[in-house]
């Protein structure tokens, strides 16, 4: 137990020492370095980098100020993910409610708009569909206010739009003080300059195989990458440590059971809106393997939290026991690739009081290491009864006549 702790805590500090973890940042490379060879390490020679296409991000650095107020620089100001360059000097033009129906009719060319929009949840696609028409339209800038009712309003979530489809837009966002702070001084005059673009890149999942000595075959899953410009402990350093702890406890268990370790690059933004770019380029490139289910490993082990387990395609598993409370599929990650390929998925996740992630206060000193042990180890013992010989009978005959479910 001493030596899974120390391992989770060595883990987490080793990932969350790149300032940005973003798909196309050095940050993510580097963390990929060290997940393969960490798998190298816990005795798997064929651990290896899968390459697949995705948009890249570059950031250099960002200002936001008010001239008119001694070149003050906007409280807690960060870019947005896929943010391009810009830079803009002017009295904002707020848009608000109806003004955001009829962008065709307003004159926005070349402008800093401030963009009060607030959604409910992660409606991302809301957002970025606004950023979308904004940049058509010939903005030259978008600042969007954090949504309160998903994330903390002590910080600013840089993931609040995502659109990498942006030609020329540059779009910021702010929390509450910010927001505030916007709302005050709305006749004045302001500067954002962005330096930040997108490129053709290609991201890499990381993948580690335990072969087997029958038909049955897991993956285990976490994604390595994390929001712009934040440390990304729970979301998802937390499971990344969570599955390169399975490859090593697991490598000699079970063997009658193949076992997938896998790290996917780029599940912070989706591929035209739809799949998780690393899981969806998984399942993709290994499509024809009989997966009997998938354990998900993402946002663990924060404090004040309600550590839980969503269940996806139940009556595709057989019978299991688990201490946290099952919950429905969440689709809400890496478990949308495995659930639309009709595989079952299992999602180890923590309901967290305080929206932290997607901004810079999702740091390790959030997250409760003791809880990422117990979590360890009530995954294992899930694993241990879903292969479970007698369940084994189940999995064929659901393999065999998939109708009777």
């Amino acid at each position: 137990m001493k030596d899974l702790r120390e391992n989770i805590e060595r883990h987490l500090h080793a990932l969350t020492l790149f300032p940005s973890r973003h798909v196309g940042s050095p940050g993510a490379a580097a963390a990929a370095d060290y997940i393969e060879s960490t798998f190298r390490k816990y005795g798997y020679p064929q651990a290896a980098q899968e390459p697949f296409p995705a948009t890249g991000w570059r950031f250099g650095s960002m200002v936001f100020v008010d001239l008119d107020d001694g070149c003050r620089a906007v409280p807690g100001a960060l870019p947005c993910f896929f943010s391009r360059g810009a830079d803009v000097t002017g009295v904002p033009l707020w848009l608000a409610g109806n003004d955001l129906d009829r962008l065709a009719e307003t004159d926005v060319a070349g402008k800093l708009c401030i963009v009060e929009f607030f959604s409910g949840a992660a409606d991302i696609r809301g957002r970025n569909g606004i950023a979308e028409e904004l940049d058509r339209l010939g903005a030259a800038a978008a600042v969007f206010i954090s949504d309160p009712a998903y994330h903390t309003t002590c910080a600013a979530s840089t993931k609040i739009q995502r659109s990498p489809k942006l030609k020329t837009l540059g779009t910021a966002v702010v929390g509450e003080e910010g927001a505030y702070f916007l709302a005050r001084n709305r006749r004045h005059r302001f500067r954002l300059f962005i330096d930040a673009d997108t490129f053709p890149h290609t991201a890499h999942n990381v993948a580690a195989v335990r072969p087997g000595t029958g038909e049955g075959r897991v993956v285990f899953g976490a994604h390595l990458d994390a929001a712009p410009l934040t440390q990304g402990a729970s979301d998802d350093a937390s499971g990344v440590a969570c599955v390169l702890e399975l490859a090593r406890l697991l490598k000699d268990e079970l063997p009658a059971w193949t076992f997938e370790f896998a790290a996917f690059d780029a599940e912070e933004y989706c591929i035209n809106g739809d799949l998780p770019g690393g899981s969806g380029a998984y399942v993709k490139d290994h499509a024809g393997r009989n997966w009997r289910f998938f354990m998900n490993f993402d946002s663990l082990g924060i404090f004040f939290g309600e550590d839980v387990l969503h269940v996806g395609r139940p009556e595709l598993l057989g019978g299991f026991d688990c201490v946290y409370p099952k919950l429905p599929i969440k689709n809400g990650g890496d478990d949308r690739s495995f659930d639309r390929a009709g595989v079952p998925t299992l999602w180890f996740n923590t309901h967290a009081r305080f929206k932290d992630f997607h901004t810079p206060l999702d740091t390790v000193g959030t997250l409760d290491t003791e809880r990422l042990v117990l979590c360890v180890g009530e995954s294992l013992r899930v694993l241990r009864q879903l292969c479970r010989p007698e369940n084994e009978a189940f999995f064929r005959n659901i393999s065999k006549n998939p109708k009777k479910c």
